[in-house]
């Protein structure tokens, strides 16, 4: 989705809360673009005092100015607008001059126009004003919207911002006691803003996880420079694993060490797989066979089990037999969407585990699942699948 952010009156792209809100978009893949308009420098505009026209902030030079910015954006995908106090009646020129079919706007401190409170607001506003839009153009073209006002707001009564939601058919929304919304109550964060716009996105099970990750406050997990890639410490595994298993829409597949040390075959995560196996195309788990005797532990075998009670499709593979096509073995692939690897330490511990959604890493991923798949054996009845396992394995072990 396409993004475009307005700042207002002597506003500028770096200020108030659009750049944490531009890196938050980023990270789920978003594109987001916040233009400079032109504007007056405040301290000289009041130098100058009242007797003086606005130079640069009109809505002449603004129109101009986004002339530029038009052609970065792209009509076969979605549009979204955000604009702050003086952003959104420019954005209704804009939508209606260059007939721009957006898939929603977010309003923020919006009016049409304004009594002169502040004689330099009121010097660079004027020619922005306007009541007679085509609203009903602009309805068509602006299908959802939503305007946010304060109850304290020094400059924009809240009767503005109604005035404004109400001839856009917009979802309307008071954000008390937060001044204008802007640098008067140093608002570097707005999350409701990035909410409105989360819930405009059609995101990937990947996306979808990132953005799970911000709104758990997790991002000081995310070390890599690469929103295509994330490390994420051991005890964030189960979060992870619980998350996919309940937001996957078409498969899963994933390996298993059967020398893994302590797991519980009814914990949790293994539980929410198998409920996610009986609505799912396929679950497969694929039981990497470090040792034949592996295969008598008593948990291991009430693992493959369970699973197959529960909808897994289970299969073992000799670890031996797999070694050649990749590093690391412990991996899995969801919705063949993104891969997550399991990495470990000298004594088998887990150090890290990867999330990495790049085409590259994918393909690579499903050549050494369809590899696998190739050389193991599916598990239907336990007792009699694993003793033909480990007696044909034993052979070729002596041979």
């Amino acid at each position: 989705m396409q993004f475009v952010l307005f700042h207002g009156s002597f506003g500028y792209p770096e200020e108030n809360w659009f750049p944490q809100l531009k890196q938050k978009l980023e990270v789920l893949g978003q594109k987001v673009i916040i233009p400079q308009f032109p504007i007056e420098n405040w301290d000289e505009f009041t130098k100058k005092g009242l007797n003086q026209k606005a130079k640069n902030q009109n809505l002449d030079k603004w129109l101009k100015t986004f002339e530029k910015i038009l052609p970065q954006l792209n009509k076969k995908e979605k549009i979204c607008f955000v604009g702050h106090s003086l952003g959104p009646v420019f954005i209704l020129h804009v939508v209606e001059k260059f007939n721009i079919q957006l898939d929603c706007a977010i309003f923020v401190s919006p009016f049409f126009e304004l009594p002169p409170k502040i004689w330099q607001f009121d010097k660079v506003n004027t020619t922005f004003y306007k009541t007679s839009f085509d609203f009903e153009k602009l309805k068509k073209l602006i299908p959802t919207s939503y305007v946010l006002y304060s109850d304290s707001d020094p400059y924009v009564d809240k009767n503005n911002c109604i005035l404004f939601g109400k001839a856009l058919d917009s979802s309307i929304i008071i954000v008390r006691r937060a001044g204008h919304m802007g640098g008067d109550v140093k608002l570097s964060e707005f999350p409701l803003v990035f909410d409105l716009c989360a819930t405009r996105l059609d995101l990937s099970l990947y996306q979808t996880y990132l953005f799970h990750l911000n709104d758990k406050h997790s991002s000081d997990y995310i070390r890599s420079s690469y929103p295509t890639i994330i490390h994420l410490k051991p005890e964030y595994i189960n979060d992870e694993g619980n998350f996919h298993f309940k937001n996957l829409k078409e498969s899963g597949f994933a390996t298993f060490m059967s020398g893994s040390k302590t797991w519980d075959p009814h914990s949790r995560y293994y539980e929410d797989g198998r409920a996610a196996a009986k609505r799912l195309k396929y679950l497969i788990r694929v039981i990497l066979v470090e040792k034949t005797s592996d295969l008598e532990r008593k948990v291991l075998i009430e693992q493959i089990r369970s699973d197959i009670i529960g909808g897994v499709k289970a299969y073992l593979c000799m670890l031996d037999d797999m070694k050649q096509y990749g590093k690391e073995p412990d991996f899995g692939i969801w919705d063949d969407n993104y891969v997550c690897m399991i990495l470990y330490d000298g004594n088998k511990n887990m150090k890290e585990f990867v999330l990495d959604s790049r085409k590259e890493t994918l393909k690579n991923a499903q050549k050494w699942r369809n590899m696998i798949l190739k050389k193991a054996t599916r598990i239907y009845d336990v007792d009699k699948d694993i003793s033909n396992f480990i007696k044909n394995n034993n052979k070729r072990i002596t041979q």
